[in-house]
């Protein structure tokens, strides 16, 4: 199953991310399950491409994150692959200023990617982030990594505080109902 997202946002969306344990490869019965646990249908819902754990991805009334930033890429297709880095907090607002600015020199990097349908960043309290992106293939956000990993750090960016992500995976996508327009500052 695949989707592009509704071109809509709430503003200031509350979002909740959490596992789904067990997914089935074949049999997707555990989707509606998992949508069942939600109080709206309103989600990105991935299968590990790997094994493990699922993911679900969901808005919220009382969610833990906000969409703090969602952008476009140019990839035209449905999104058929979903990567979750997450950076759990809390984290210092030391860390939180040299995310933000490493934000500003990484969108450039995959914007013009063929196969990026979206980039999502959500935060939390504590600074906590959780970087989501949609994908037409597993190659597209293979170009992606490969792309961010080779972009020079700005001027006066610290290393020090551009710590790794606590988790990374790779998903495929079985539900694609999450309202995402461009928000954040300009490119």
């Amino acid at each position: 199953m695949s989707a592009t997202p509704p071109a809509a946002i709430l503003d200031r969306m509350n979002i909740t991310v959490q596992t789904v344990p067990d997914p089935h490869p074949v049999d997707t019965a555990w989707v509606d399950e998992a949508l069942a646990t939600t109080a709206t249908a309103e989600a990105i819902i991935g299968r590990p491409v790997g094994g493990g754990d699922g993911i679900m991805i969901a808005a919220s009334g009382e969610g833990r994150f906000e969409i703090v930033e969602a952008r476009r890429g140019k990839g035209p297709a449905p999104a058929r692959y979903m990567q979750v880095v997450a950076f759990d907090g809390p984290r210092t607002a030391q860390w939180a200023a040299a995310e933000e600015r490493a934000a500003t020199r990484l969108w450039p990097a995959v914007r013009d990617l063929p196969g990026i349908v979206w980039t999502v960043r959500l935060r939390a309290a504590g600074n906590a982030v959780t970087i989501v992106t949609l994908a037409e293939s597993a190659d597209a956000i293979d170009a992606a990594v490969r792309a961010v990993m080779s972009t020079p750090l700005l001027p006066g960016e610290d290393p020090a505080l551009l710590t790794g992500p606590d988790r990374i995976g790779v998903y495929h996508l079985v539900h694609a109902d999450l309202p995402l327009t461009p928000v954040g500052s300009p490119a």
